[in-house]
């Protein structure tokens, strides 16, 4: 994602053991990537997983994950493509 992630969404997640927590990138910029996979045609396979994330998340921040798809896509996509 060349650096184009907001870390202040990063969200930690924490208590899965006494010690054990890990970071992870919020839903809206893994979906961004999937549409930017499929943008470019490296992998036709991502709008769906794409889509899929995008149904299992409809309280994302929708404004976040339009500008993030077109900043993927180079403006070729965005939030509509995903439903």
């Amino acid at each position: 994602m060349d650096g184009n992630i907001d870390y202040r969404r990063v969200i930690l997640v924490e208590g899965l053991e006494a010690d054990a927590a890990f970071a992870t990138i919020p839903v809206e910029d893994l979906i961004a990537d999937r549409m930017g996979q499929y943008a470019w045609g490296t992998a036709a396979e991502m709008r769906e997983q794409a889509r899929i994330l995008f149904r299992l998340h409809p309280d994302c921040d929708r404004a976040y994950l339009d500008c993030r798809v077109r900043e993927e896509t180079g403006g070729e996509y965005g939030i509509e493509d995903l439903d």
